[in-house]
């Protein structure tokens, strides 16, 4: 446990704000998921929402790491 911090920490000053864009993305695909588990969509639409939702968040996420 200790070192998870320690290489958070680590992470968080060495990388700027990495850590917070992976946080960001990390909650973003938690909502993707619970949207595409509630639907009411058939499944293959659903399916493609989520793709395409997904690939624009690592889009943006790629975007503001560079």
């Amino acid at each position: 446990m200790a070192d998870e911090e320690a290489e958070q920490e680590r992470l968080s000053r060495g990388e700027g704000g990495c850590v917070a864009e992976l946080q960001r993305l990390g909650e973003q695909l938690q909502e993707l998921e619970r949207q595409l588990r509630e639907s009411r969509v058939p499944a293959v639409e659903a399916a493609t929402d989520y793709c395409q939702q997904l690939c624009q968040g690592l889009t943006v996420t790629q975007a503001g790491m560079q």
